[in-house]
């Protein structure tokens, strides 16, 4: 079955908020402190209470739905931090027993439509180093430009998509 792919509901945001508890705990387990992956789990009401503020701040984005079930989401902006002329994707994540079935490709593929449809031509992500997901953009054609600090203290990996 495949999952759907809807705008995000204001209603989404204390499942949301888990899984985003949750995919962080699994991904950057020994990338950042534990002390912030624990942080993230004791504080789900505060993310859902921020996902349900930031929802207008938020148009682009995105939950992947199978069986009633969030089990990714995508997160873009039409502009970039880090490129001018660049939309942005700061979110792109599957739970951990989702991955490896080609739901981040759809993800992905959805944001571009949306992204060609506004006239840019090239995307930039983000990635911290160590995440496995940095061979993932680089796999989807990703070329990577450079690095910075995320949150000041881990590396990120930048790759441009050139569309």
């Amino acid at each position: 079955m495949v999952p759907e792919i809807r705008k995000r509901r204001i209603e989404d945001s204390n499942e949301l908020a888990h899984a985003i508890a949750t995919v962080w705990n699994t991904t950057y387990k020994g990338i950042v402190s534990d002390a912030f992956l624990k942080d993230l789990l004791n504080n789900e009401t505060v993310i859902a209470k921020n996902l349900r503020k930031s929802i207008k701040e938020q148009p682009y984005y995105y939950v992947l739905i199978s069986q009633d079930k969030i089990i990714g989401w995508i997160y873009f902006t039409l502009d970039s931090e880090n490129l001018k002329e660049a939309a942005e994707i700061h979110s792109l994540y599957i739970l951990k027993e989702y991955q490896g079935k080609g739901y981040g490709k759809l993800l992905y593929k959805y944001a571009i439509d949306i992204i060609l449809k506004n006239n840019l031509k090239k995307v930039v992500i983000g990635c911290l180093d160590g995440n496995p997901s940095n061979e993932f953009y680089k796999h989807l054609g990703g070329t990577y430009i450079g690095n910075h600090l995320f949150r000041e203290k881990y590396l990120e990996n930048l790759y441009l998509f050139e569309l």
